[in-house]
């Protein structure tokens, strides 16, 4: 009897049911963010939020998921470079997150509370491994 492989949708079901998620919200980092001559080299505070989307843990380990911690070691040394849009802040952050093997999908979301003074400006981004 010959047997068929496994396509790869079937893995990826598979997969899928297994997944949890990591979150960070309501993280405060100063950052030199911006494009207008008012906001260059004056430190503008963002409120961001990570969902981290992970292969479930089949262990009680750190080693088996994304600590949060390094997620807001992530948001802070962003925070030190010089960014024009929250929108590359945003996309930066989503792709660190993504160099861990065990996170398959991230969505970033980061607010500037003091760009707008009737309004809230923010970005969200989604990103898969």
């Amino acid at each position: 009897m010959k047997m068929q492989a496994q396509s790869p949708c079937f893995d990826l079901a598979q997969s899928v049911k297994r997944l949890s998620q990591v979150g960070v919200s309501d993280l405060r980092v100063a950052a030199d963010i911006g494009v207008h001559s008012h906001e260059i080299g004056r430190r503008q505070t963002l409120v961001i939020s990570v969902i981290a989307d992970i292969v479930t843990p089949r262990e009680d380990a750190l080693a088996e998921t994304i600590d949060y911690n390094r997620i807001v070691e992530y948001a802070q040394d962003l925070a030190r470079e010089r960014i024009c849009l929250i929108e590359t802040y945003a996309a930066r952050l989503a792709d660190l997150c993504l160099q861990s093997d065990l996170v398959v999908r991230v969505e970033v979301s980061v607010q500037k509370p003091a760009a707008l003074l009737n309004g809230l400006a923010s970005t969200r981004i989604v990103r898969w491994a």
